[in-house]
């Protein structure tokens, strides 16, 4: 009877061993927020802007009921607080708005991340004429709620800021034009222009000339173009001097209708002109 005790002790030790032993090996490349089940892009941004033309150019919203993923690099997030619930991704073909109801998304997608979007079940429309991902919201394209990206997003590898998506386009006086309403939210690079506003002691965007949206608008002109520089009152540099003089500027070039708007996601994109 004991010889027939201890060999039942011993098998279930093999067991319990083998039960321990049966997991997978972590991944450390893939980062553990998301979808894992998210599979390879099928479709670039450009052509997912493309299939959706009509209703984005009209300001509509409509459902995305295709099996669709896109990929893409981030290029904008709301790290310094200067762009609010939303990232911005860009692949080789076009740049997308994804947005998302939430903050301190720049915890989980930083700049240089590699993301895949499975956009479908979710909404795609024209805010101001220009893409966005995101909810139905009062009959237009909103921000999804923040328990839905989860399961709509996958992190590729780890963020890596030397990705071609996040050397920016240089772009001229030619660029603002109709024919580039496809080329929003670009990431890009503006080249010995000024702020109109910047005297060398005038802030980003002081409380006092805030809008009902928190924003102050400052201007930059290139050729015949106004330019809306958009700064929220909520940016981390939102009370410090704006650089005057020539300068190179890396940000996000938007739309709003008739309005070309230029975002930075921070200080650090900003150069005295000739370095």
């Amino acid at each position: 009877m004991k010889a027939i005790k201890y060999l039942s002790i011993f098998v279930l030790s093999l067991m319990a061993t083998s039960c321990m032993n049966d997991f997978n090996e972590p991944n450390f490349n893939e980062p553990p927020f998301g979808n894992s089940g998210i599979g390879e892009a099928n479709t670039t941004i450009a052509e997912l802007k493309a299939k959706y033309s009509s209703t984005i150019s009209a300001g509509g919203v409509q459902e995305i009921t295709s099996n669709i993923i896109i990929e893409g690099v981030v290029v904008a997030n709301d790290e310094s607080g200067n762009v609010y619930k939303q990232i911005i991704i860009n692949d080789a073909t076009g740049a997308i708005i994804i947005g998302i109801n939430d903050v301190g998304l720049y915890a989980i997608a930083p700049k240089g991340q590699r993301v895949r979007i499975d956009c479908k079940g979710l909404h795609i429309g024209g805010y101001g004429k220009m893409a966005q991902i995101g909810a139905l919201y009062n009959g237009k394209v909103g921000r999804m709620n923040k328990y839905v990206f989860p399961s709509h997003v996958r992190l590729i590898d780890l963020p890596n800021p030397t990705q071609p998506e996040m050397t920016p386009d240089t772009i001229n006086a030619s660029f603002f034009t109709d024919a580039n309403m496809n080329a929003l939210a670009k990431y890009v690079r503006l080249e010995g222009v000024e702020i109109t506003e910047a005297d060398g002691t005038a802030t980003w965007a002081p409380e006092e000339l805030q809008n009902s949206s928190n924003v102050v608008e400052r201007h930059i002109k290139m050729g015949s173009t106004n330019i809306v520089l958009r700064m929220s009152t909520y940016a981390d540099f939102a009370n410090e001097a704006m650089p005057d003089g020539k300068l190179n500027i890396n940000g996000v070039m938007t739309r709003y209708n008739n309005y070309w708007q230029f975002v930075i996601s921070n200080t650090t994109d900003i150069e005295k002109a000739g370095k």
